[in-house]
């Protein structure tokens, strides 16, 4: 009975290390966004592209939210996970497609609003938001947020 109470107790020890510490994320800042037009090479499903700049390379896997109005009041929301880069670790930059935002419910037509109207210098306000994880509730607190004006 004691030897399997000593391996439980230091499974349990184990697991709370594993738990408590070597899994947290580091915090990142969000720098920069720009919008990219020239990144397509010919295919047209890169002709809208965010480049979305941190404070430092990502080592670890975050879930964003980006909600942007453009001059002329189109809107576009949507969120995903980025991951490091294993092609390029030490860039701070993520490029992220556009129409990747578009979520199953999107609206027919969405795709050729976001050519019209998502583009340099036509963007009002753009708000990034950098979560731990993908927020369930809408009450979590990101990481950081940032609004961008006049992109």
């Amino acid at each position: 009975m004691k030897q399997v109470t000593t391996k439980l107790l230091m499974i349990g020890v184990m697991a709370a290390a594993f738990l408590l510490g070597g899994c947290e994320k580091e915090p990142v800042k969000i720098t920069s966004v720009e919008i990219l037009t020239d990144v397509d090479r010919g295919s047209g499903n890169f002709n809208r592209v965010l480049k979305i700049c941190f404070d430092k390379p990502l080592k670890s896997s975050y879930y964003h939210t980006m909600s942007l109005v453009t001059n002329e009041e189109y809107k576009l929301e949507g969120g995903s996970w980025m991951r490091p880069m294993a092609s390029d670790p030490n860039n701070r930059c993520q490029l992220r497609n556009v129409y990747l935002y578009l979520g199953k419910d999107a609206p027919a037509g969405s795709r050729p609003l976001i050519d019209e109207y998502v583009r340099p210098g036509n963007v009002r306000n753009l708000l990034l938001r950098i979560y731990l994880e993908e927020p369930v509730t809408g009450k979590e607190r990101p990481l950081d947020e940032r609004m961008f004006n006049n992109i």
